[in-house]
């Protein structure tokens, strides 16, 4: 135990440095098992995090290895979590996305798209600047004509002050909270729990006001691990301030053993860390295999039909044009984890040519089938709703479904039967059928970085290009660029295929 001013006990601090692929996770997992072995108690033991992956996952191995519930672990939670139990806040108090919407209704606020994103790391998603401006500015704890001076924002303080009021107005008059005041309100009054130790987990996402809230849970602790990577702060959009992470004291390792990056692509990353200048230095090391790197003057040039395929671009519109390609070419894909088109489209597609083939189907193929079907010209009046089907174990045929079912369009093609699909989807999947890729896995998942970070493949296509916005920022102070493609190539498990810039300006690898 350290001794800080006025006499006052400090907690030990314990920073992990965990390079990519190197095991965070799984070494924060192992000082739970070995806390909780120890004889600290579950309701001692706090794990934080930007996150509800890493806190989720803590959480679950604990319930297993130790027979915990989650009444006994209650302290795993990310950190507006932590903050709206400790303020004892009823979900009804909380602002959900059907709130701001009501907000913009009411105050006349000019938002096409919310997403207030409580399950996963407390972020609201908008297309409104002074909102997302105004959120940003509390987290990095600004004053908001300070902010608005020191970002040089082009818009007018006057619009801002007023999308400010609003908001505040609205919160009060509905009695409502959101996921910033969670942590604020807690910083500010928020009742402290007895903690012998506190696990902070991707700590270089954090913003100041997240390290206040960590501070305040540091101040009875015996024991503290601060475990991420300076290097791999991409976050600063959203406020995260690594500049703390990198200046923290305390006790150092570094987790210096990737399992996920070869040797030709360590040696990439490495080139590229070494260009960031306010950072920990650390040292790592590559799997023992070479893997490849091979850069391409053009996209077209990697061939993405064999293996799994991440590609990567730092903004969506980049990789606009490749995507157009794999329809061209009936690939399955995904964009940012999620199928370009519904499963249920895609099995009702298949369904629909299946019982034409005279196969039996079952209850919910036909399901699916049934919710892209027009109810008026191809069911029959009240079957849309699948009332008459009395068995979901039971299997169907197109003759079961004429005589006890109500469908009556039969013997036309499924672009005909469902005709509410738009052209270009139906195109794309005309090409998926040419090549038998109907209901295939996707096996490409075309990404930003921001959305990548934490995730691997065998095969990584780096695109290159970068915004006349980035561009400029990249002239201006280069260090986050320098992480962002630092953070895309070492996704890489096999290997790397670098795309140089097609536009304007680019990243030089």
């Amino acid at each position: 135990m350290l001794i800080g001013k006025e006499g006052v006990a400090l907690p030990e601090i314990n920073i992990i440095l965990g390079p990519p692929g190197t095991g965070k996770t799984e070494n924060l997992l192992r000082i739970v098992d070995q806390e909780l072995k120890n004889n600290t108690g579950p309701d001692k033991l706090a794990f934080v995090s930007f996150t509800t992956k890493a806190t989720n996952e803590a959480r679950d191995r604990a319930k297993v290895k130790f027979n915990y519930t989650d009444d006994d672990l209650p302290y795993f939670r990310t950190l507006h979590s932590f903050g709206k139990r400790q303020l004892n806040m009823a979900n009804s108090e909380v602002m959900r996305s059907a709130d701001y919407k009501k907000f913009a209704e009411d105050y006349g606020v000019d938002m096409t798209f919310v997403h207030a994103d409580w399950d996963d790391n407390g972020i609201v998603s908008t297309d409104n600047v002074f909102l997302k401006e105004y959120n940003k500015s509390r987290m990095k704890m600004m004053e908001l004509d300070e902010y608005y001076n020191k970002e040089n924002l082009d818009f007018s303080w006057q619009e801002f002050l007023r999308a400010r009021n609003s908001l505040e107005e609205f919160k009060h008059r509905n009695n409502k909270s959101d996921f910033t005041d969670m942590l604020s309100l807690f910083v500010e009054t928020g009742n402290v729990p007895e903690l012998d130790v506190v696990i902070v987990d991707e700590a270089q996402d954090l913003s100041l006001l997240q390290w206040k809230v960590c501070e305040k849970l540091f101040k009875n602790a015996k024991r503290v691990y601060i475990s991420g990577d300076d290097d791999q702060a991409i976050f600063r959009w959203a406020g995260a301030d690594v500049e703390y992470l990198i200046n923290m004291k305390g006790n150092q390792k570094v987790l210096d053993q990737s399992y996920r990056c070869p040797k030709l692509v360590h040696n990439v990353a490495d080139e590229i860390v070494q260009r960031i200048i306010n950072r920990r230095p650390k040292v790592w090391k590559g799997r023992d295999v070479d893997g490849s790197v091979r850069h391409h003057a053009y996209p077209e040039s990697v061939d993405v039909r064999e293996g799994n395929w991440l590609i990567l671009a730092t903004c969506k519109y980049m990789y606009n044009e490749m995507e157009d390609d794999l329809r061209i070419q009936g690939l399955p894909y995904k964009k940012n984890n999620k199928l370009p088109i519904s499963k249920e489209l895609l099995n009702a597609v298949d369904t629909w040519d299946r019982l034409h083939c005279g196969e039996y189907v079952s209850y919910k193929n036909v399901k699916d089938v049934y919710s892209y079907l027009p109810s008026k010209t191809a069911l029959e009046h009240g079957h849309k709703n699948m009332q008459s089907f009395i068995n979901e174990d039971s299997e169907y045929s197109i003759v079961d479904l004429q005589d006890d079912h109500g469908l009556k369009l039969t013997n036309v093609p499924w672009d005909v039967a469902f005709n509410s699909i738009g052209r270009k989807d139906a195109e794309y999947i005309r090409n998926l059928q040419r090549f038998d890729n109907i209901t295939a896995d996707p096996k490409i998942n075309m990404s930003t970085i921001h959305v990548a970070k934490g995730g691997e493949c065998d095969n990584v296509m780096l695109l290159t290009d970068l915004s006349r916005a980035n561009q400029i920022e990249m002239e201006n102070d280069s260090d986050d660029t320098n992480r962002v493609f630092y953070v895309g190539a070492t996704r890489a498990k096999k290997s790397l295929h670098i795309i140089s810039n097609q536009n304007y300006g680019g990243f030089r690898i």
